[in-house]
């Protein structure tokens, strides 16, 4: 409700509060009208549940049927306001709602608009260095569908494809998952410069010792041994690094 009453003025404010306080005037009128409508006898049962000091103060006071006409007079009133009030509650509160609603579609849309603005300025590095690999590397060394190079660059003891080419588009996937420093040969690229190895055994006619080999040499566990797409026999990398002096990998 305070939210549906911002920007109002102060005299409307205090008006529209007061009417949305129906509940307990909508409860008095309902109990007030029931008093009135039952028989006499019940009528005089529960009044006198009441002290009869009291009893008599109030009769000193006004008449019984003053009384009565009291009671219906408030019971009248306060069902107006319960109503008028109830129906005032629900047509802010509908107004207000369907206000934040127009006003959220309006920031999606909007934010949308922003979010395509930036992917339209965006470059996508990804395809930057891996088109920087194909130019400078991959089509001067003449190399084969059967070979790729990849871009790695260390991120919180992680390493991270940047880049990849093959003209095989399966071995060109990128991939969606990083590297661990202490796994494969990228820890020993890492930490000297320069590393290759060779694998004696041919993943298509020895597949056990293929893995043995990689788990042996680069702790390399059994199952992401299964999940490479790309299970090469001859594996060579250097280190390069960058104006900030951050390590990459080839």
């Amino acid at each position: 409700m305070k939210l549906a009453l911002e920007g109002m003025p102060a005299y409307k404010k205090m008006w529209l509060r007061f009417l949305s306080l129906g509940l307990i005037p909508s409860i008095y009128s309902i109990i007030a009208f029931g008093y009135i409508g039952i028989p006499t006898n019940i009528q005089e049962m529960v009044r006198h549940r009441l002290p009869s000091d009291f009893r008599a103060k109030l009769l000193d006071f006004w008449v019984l049927e003053e009384w009565f006409t009291a009671l219906f007079i408030s019971a009248f009133i306060c069902a107006i306001w319960g109503g008028l009030g109830g129906h005032v509650t629900r047509s802010i509160l509908k107004t207000t709602y369907h206000r934040l609603k127009r006003e959220n579609e309006q920031l999606q849309e909007d934010n949308q608009q922003l979010h395509e603005k930036s992917n339209s300025k965006t470059i996508n590095c990804y395809d930057l260095f891996s088109r920087y690999i194909f130019n400078n590397y991959f089509s001067k060394f003449v190399l084969t569908s059967n070979e790729r190079i990849s871009l790695y660059k260390m991120d919180m003891d992680l390493f991270l494809c940047v880049g990849r080419y093959s003209d095989n588009e399966v071995y060109r996937t990128r991939p969606n998952r990083l590297y661990p420093r202490n796994i494969g040969c990228i820890e020993k690229i890492w930490q000297t410069g320069y590393f290759a190895d060779v694998n004696p055994y041919s993943p298509e006619d020895d597949l056990p010792n293929w893995k043995m080999h990689n788990i042996t040499e680069f702790s390399i566990d059994n199952e992401t041994l299964d999940n490479i797409k790309m299970k090469s026999r001859a594996l060579q990398g250097f280190r390069i690094q960058n104006n900030q002096k951050k390590p990459w990998l080839f």
